[in-house]
């Protein structure tokens, strides 16, 4: 695995480790002890060893699916497939 990426995902391991380890207990349905019961204790332990000095508090989450774009107005053109109309003179 990989490091943690912020103070509160290191915090939030470094109590899944505990739960873990039998050290702490978890309500059943909350994060730490969904953790807990999910991921391998040395991979709780990778996140839960990364110094928390320099990381950022929250990281801002991922965007979900693809990238929106923006459409700009279409200009509105009047006629445009319609038979033009004959003037008598």
């Amino acid at each position: 695995m990989s490091p943690a990426v912020s103070k509160n995902q290191a915090i939030a391991m470094n109590l899944a480790q505990a739960v873990q380890k039998g050290q702490a207990t978890a309500q059943p349905g909350s994060p730490s002890a969904e953790i807990a019961g999910s991921m391998k204790p040395s991979d709780v332990l990778d996140f839960a060893s990364t110094p928390q000095a320099g990381l950022p508090k929250r990281v801002a989450p991922a965007p979900s699916g693809p990238p929106v774009m923006k459409r700009k107005p279409q200009m509105r053109v009047k006629n445009v497939g319609k038979p033009v109309k004959k003037f008598k003179f």
